[in-house]
């Protein structure tokens, strides 16, 4: 939609125009009304799903082992809902104050996100492909990420894109955790216990297509770059 509101309206469409425009070009009118009821359900949806997996979080890995070991199902539930209003509320006081980011909604929804999925997928990489780096360095590494990225985000202009941040922190943070591991490694090497509840029989074409899906975005990144063909 992006792209396509770039060619119909030109570069001087704010970035937060471009899809209501887009729809509101493209739609007949009286669906005009019924496209914002079906997008204004798609929110609610997204963010009921963000608030109740924040609520139990919070309540089974936070206030249960940590305040309360014993508390109850239905105690549990009550924090569980007073969290939920608590966060709600905030979600909703910072709500208006996203249309004042200059990037626009999406790159600041992006930048946001690379708090905690791209650490996290770090960690996920790592862990993957060896078997004796220890916990300490997935927590080594997820703070330090975190933490240099969050000063490079909200304290310090380095002028440097955050994609490319996330980059340098990916592999640095990845050599880190490979240097944790060559200096205080596992005692034994870690094995994944096999429940066996589902098939885990690997699909016989995944290495192909992963291999081609992979080359097929380098290639693309490339044709789009400055330095393509495009």
């Amino acid at each position: 939609p992006g792209i396509i509101a770039f060619n119909m309206f030109g570069p001087g469409l704010e970035p937060t125009d471009a899809y209501p425009r887009l729809v509101t070009e493209v739609l007949p009118t009286p669906l005009v009304g019924f496209f914002a009821a079906v997008l204004f359900g798609a929110i609610l949806s997204s963010f009921n799903s963000a608030l109740n997996s924040s609520v139990t979080l919070i309540a089974l890995n936070i206030y249960k082992p940590y305040f309360n070991p014993d508390a109850p199902d239905k105690q549990i539930v009550r924090r569980g809902k007073a969290v939920g209003i608590i966060l709600a509320l905030f979600a909703m006081c910072i709500a208006p104050l996203i249309d004042k980011v200059p990037q626009g909604f999406f790159q600041y929804l992006q930048i946001v996100n690379g708090f905690y999925n791209v650490p996290i997928f770090t960690i996920l990489i790592v862990g993957y492909l060896t078997k004796r780096v220890p916990a300490i360095a997935a927590k080594v590494a997820l703070f330090v990420f975190i933490a240099i990225y969050a000063t490079t985000q909200l304290f310090l202009d380095t002028g440097v894109h955050f994609l490319h941040i996330l980059a340098i922190l990916f592999v640095a943070c990845s050599l880190l955790m490979l240097l944790i591991g060559k200096l205080r490694p596992r005692e034994t090497d870690f094995i994944l216990e096999q429940k066996s509840k589902v098939d885990m029989k690997p699909w016989k074409l995944v290495y192909p297509v992963g291999i081609a899906a992979t080359l097929a975005m380098i290639i693309i990144y490339i044709l789009l770059s400055p330095a393509g063909i495009i």
